[in-house]
């Protein structure tokens, strides 16, 4: 068995473990249906052939710092995977992200940041109180690429104040965010590395 690492999911580690998806699947019945996976947390065991706990190639890949534990506000993130705007109406879920900062909506309203800082407030972390993108770059302590860490994108296009997420896992040049309003919905997605901010790209709660 396979221990999950901070930044694993299904399609990552099969790669790693040169074997198909639907063949990393079929080692471990129950975990997808089709394409769709549950979300992998870090201590999670899965089966891959032939591991035997020593290093693998993710160990030569840019890794994630581990953090000692998972942050509290991960386990929340992830369980709101599939939220999205809706389209007849506003999803309730999305205005009470939008409540967290004291915006009222509607469901279309930029909602990225507000999606952060619900799930560190709901969470009992500290947080930054806006829904502004771009201010999350000014709060907490900057670290490196760890597990969970608040990581701000350069305005995505003009007028825009760019894009917050989670960091969930670095491949290659590939920065994967666990974020709101990525393609109007909650989930799990890549940008390429020279979309990160700057200066001190990674945030967390001092």
């Amino acid at each position: 068995m396979y221990t999950v690492r901070p930044g694993d999911f299904p399609i990552k580690i099969a790669r790693e473990f040169g074997i198909s998806f639907d063949e990393f699947s079929d080692l471990n019945p129950g975990l997808c249906s089709g394409t769709q996976c549950r979300t992998l947390f870090p201590g999670d065991k899965v089966a891959v052939p032939g591991f035997d706990d020593g290093l693998t190639q993710h160990d030569c890949e840019e890794a994630l710092e581990p953090p000692r534990s998972s942050p509290a506000w991960m386990a929340l993130a992830n369980s709101e995977i599939g939220v999205h705007e809706s389209s007849s109406g506003n999803n309730a879920r999305i205005l009470q992200y939008l409540a967290s900062v004291g915006l009222s909506g509607p469901d279309e309203t930029s909602w990225c940041a507000a999606f952060v800082n619900w799930c560190l407030r709901n969470s009992g972390s500290p947080s930054a109180n806006t829904g502004h993108a771009a201010s999350w770059a000014r709060w907490g302590r900057s670290v490196s690429p760890v597990y969970g860490a608040i990581t701000v994108l350069k305005p995505l296009a003009a007028g825009a104040s760019g894009h917050v997420g989670f960091l969930h896992a670095i491949v290659g040049d590939q920065i994967w965010l666990l974020s709101g309003n990525s393609d109007n919905q909650v989930r799990l997605s890549p940008y390429k590395g020279d979309k990160l901010i700057d200066s001190a790209p990674f945030r967390w709660p001092v």
